[in-house]
């Protein structure tokens, strides 16, 4: 069986190469075409390739081309199936917003890139539009002419079937061990753990967790909300399954789970709004996994009950509830955001009556109220506009320099032509109208060259205005427009309440607002 390691190491020897390699590459002419490393791995096992490895290949590669290398994109534990490269997270930020750095891609090969045709075909334009190109050390890689774009895309389709036998097989051995009565792969649902019982290997309760889940299951039946019972099991330090802070939806998860009283399930993804199934046998019954259920038959139906009632009286007012406006936006002084609420209260007409309001769900004693939403959402408004409402709206584009570069190419090579020329001995050392006229001609190549300027044979980003205000723009785009540019930005709107009760806020801009506010497009469909 082939182990698994929990993190790439780098050998004395590697590091030592890795030195080697780029002192040489430094060394490189500054003018050499610029490369990006892109290192990507799904799962690290000792039949796959290292990053090491990868990234010295690929830096080995470089210099033997004569490539620059001026930055490493890595990326591991990440399937390039689940994730296109702009979505990675190293080399997400390079596609995004380092383009002006790099001139191309190498990576070591092409399924250690990319893996779906969608998103090749994607990357392909990409290059095309910010004049890049891509490089593999062990496929043969060409975007120059439609018929190398074929090429690459039949590699990819091999890349993809491949994916896609290694998900059929995975798909198909998940169908057999599901069917035995045994634990033979997965995690264990939360509250058991796998122990050998009878030869077999079986789910047993995990004594901390199972009390957890008895926890939950009687909170829920003296009709205690979800996420109440979430903070005490924070406050008992309970590490949840994914050893993150505990929340009501977890709480709900568990306990609508069938795994609880020890049947095998299925689904519980995001696709299947977290809801699992329990499997079943080729007769038709539900497979038990083990001889310890946290809870029985009858007190798991008895908890469903009792969470459909307490989801009815939910769902009686959800209608009426709408999303809280700047949400994220704006924080109460301890940190936390701060969200709207509503409440309903039944009239002697029979009527029920609506109260909104805003407040901080963590503080509770002495807890955060404000009764007048409309209001505050009024003054953070007001304050924005104020602050940055005569703020020009500016948007970054990309600007290719490849046309100015071939210009002042051609101009240093015909200036140089003319000087050769006008020396003594040159073609152009003649008295008369032969030097007169090339030295007009030079004069002429010259005034031409100084008019372009160097930063303009560089790619790079342009701001340019838009000759619009954000006061126009957060007019014309109304509340979605402002909440979306202020939380880009990261400005918050500060509450609080003086110790008379007064209510106070305070905009908090970043001193950098203007670089936060610049609009940028997104360059992939």
């Amino acid at each position: 069986m082939t182990a698994t390691k929990t993190a790439p190491e780098w050998t004395a020897d590697e590091l030592a190469e890795l030195a080697e390699l780029q002192a040489r590459n430094e060394a490189l002419p500054a003018d050499a075409p610029r490369g990006l490393l892109s290192v990507r791995l799904s799962i690290l096992t000792e039949d796959t390739t290292s990053p090491a490895r990868q990234e010295l290949d690929l830096r080995r590669h470089a210099i033997r081309e004569g490539i620059r290398v001026v930055g490493v994109a890595r990326d591991l534990g990440v399937s390039a199936t689940k994730k296109a490269p702009w979505e990675r997270k190293e080399l997400g930020d390079w596609l995004n917003n380092r383009i002006p750095e790099f001139d191309l891609i190498l990576f070591w090969k092409l399924d250690r890139f990319i893996r779906r045709i969608s998103d090749l075909h994607e990357v392909i334009k990409w290059c095309e539009k910010f004049g890049k190109n891509l490089a593999s050390l062990n496929d043969p890689l060409d975007l120059s002419s439609p018929m190398a774009q074929a090429m690459v895309t039949f590699v990819a389709a091999v890349a993809e079937i491949e994916a896609a036998n290694t998900r059929t097989r995975v798909s198909s051995h998940w169908e057999y061990t599901k069917q035995q009565d045994q634990w033979r792969i997965g995690k264990p649902s939360f509250g058991y753990k796998t122990a050998k019982v009878g030869g077999k290997l079986r789910l047993v309760q995990n004594p901390k967790q199972a009390r957890a889940v008895r926890y939950m299951y009687q909170a829920a039946m003296r009709g205690v909300p979800a996420n109440r019972t979430a903070k005490v099991l924070d406050r008992a330090k309970v590490p949840t399954y994914s050893n993150g802070k505990w929340n009501n939806q977890q709480v709900l998860r568990i306990l609508r789970n069938p795994a609880v009283k020890g049947l095998r399930t299925e689904g519980g993804t995001m696709s299947a709004t977290y809801k699992s199934t329990p499997v079943l046998d080729k007769k038709g019954q539900e497979i038990r996994v083990t001889d310890e259920p946290i809870l029985t038959d009858a007190e798991f139906e008895s908890v469903q009950a009792a969470l459909s009632t307490r989801a009815k009286n939910k769902r009686h007012h959800e209608k009426n509830r709408r999303p809280t406006r700047f949400l994220g936006v704006m924080k109460h002084q301890c940190g936390r955001n701060v969200s709207e609420t509503n409440s309903y209260k039944a009239l002697s007409t029979g009527e029920v009556k609506e109260y909104r309001y805003l407040r901080c769900p963590e503080c509770r004693k002495p807890g955060f109220v404000i009764p007048d939403p409309e209001h505050v959402y009024s003054s953070l408004a007001q304050a924005v506009f104020e602050a940055l409402g005569d703020f020009e709206v500016v948007r970054r584009e990309y600007a290719r320099g490849d046309e100015n570069r071939r210009e002042r190419k051609r101009l240093e090579e015909s200036i140089a032509y003319y000087m050769t020329g006008l020396e003594p001995g040159g073609r152009f050392d003649k008295a008369g109208f032969i030097r007169e006229k090339a030295e007009a001609t030079q004069e002429a190549l010259m005034a031409d060259y100084a008019k372009i300027d160097p930063e303009s044979t560089k790619d790079r980003w342009v701001y340019e205005s838009t000759g619009m205000t954000y006061s126009q723009h957060w007019n014309a785009g109304g509340v979605e427009a402002m909440e979306k540019d202020l939380l880009s930005a990261g400005i918050t709107f500060e509450l609080g309440k003086q110790g008379n009760g007064e209510l106070l806020g305070q905009l908090i801009i970043p001193h950098d607002v203007k670089k936060r506010l610049i609009k940028m497009d997104d360059s992939w469909s």
